[in-house]
């Protein structure tokens, strides 16, 4: 099971908004800034279904070379989220609802009920959250932050204490309303860095 939740995991502090005290509170007449975090999610979470290339690598301190693998990535509201691997060699984890099942070639499926496993479950929301437009879930395990603009933007998911111990970072660059990067940093310092092309 560890080995799985390496491989799935595979971007947000929470923002701070520092506001003037007494009579200087009184005069500041500026309007509120939109939570940009907040934004994006609703904004990515409009898409109802999704059909994307993926190429992903892997940096793991105890190999001398990077794994690198691509293949497809599916998603359909609400929850449902394919990554079938093509190269090196073929992979197919589906997730819907609280059911995670990974197949390695021609072999049978493993299943996992996420509900049992709260880590895992936190870093399959971590993707499935914004494609569902859920920023609630993603509150739920990590603080949020963004920079850029609708346009171009950068999503940060710093963990709660409880999944610290498990990963450092999950950052997400995106365009608009579509993911284009996805960075994790464990906690023991592994990176995998998947790039999402646009449709085809």
């Amino acid at each position: 099971m560890r080995n799985h939740k390496r491989a799935l995991a595979p971007a947000f502090m929470a923002l701070a908004v520092l506001w003037g005290a007494g009579s200087a509170r009184a005069q500041d007449t500026t309007p509120p800034q939109p939570d940009l975090a907040a934004t994006v999610i609703a904004r990515i979470g409009m898409v109802p279904a999704r059909h994307n290339a993926f190429h992903e690598s892997k940096h793991i301190a105890a190999l001398t070379h990077d794994l690198d693998s691509s293949g497809e990535l599916i998603y359909a509201r609400p929850g449902h989220v394919q990554k079938i691997t093509r190269a090196p060699r073929p992979e197919t984890l589906i997730v819907q609802g609280t059911t995670l099942s990974l197949a390695r070639g021609q072999g049978p499926a493993r299943v996992v009920d996420l509900s049992h496993h709260a880590q895992l479950a936190a870093l399959v929301e971590a993707i499935r959250a914004p494609l569902d437009g859920d920023i609630t879930a993603l509150r739920h395990d990590y603080a949020l932050a963004a920079q850029g603009d609708v346009a171009h933007w950068t999503l940060q998911l710093t963990p709660l204490p409880a999944m610290a111990r498990y990963v450092r970072t999950i950052t997400i660059d995106g365009q608009n309303n579509a993911m284009t990067v996805i960075r994790v940093v464990q906690a023991n310092g592994d990176t995998q860095v998947m790039r999402i092309d646009p449709p085809a």
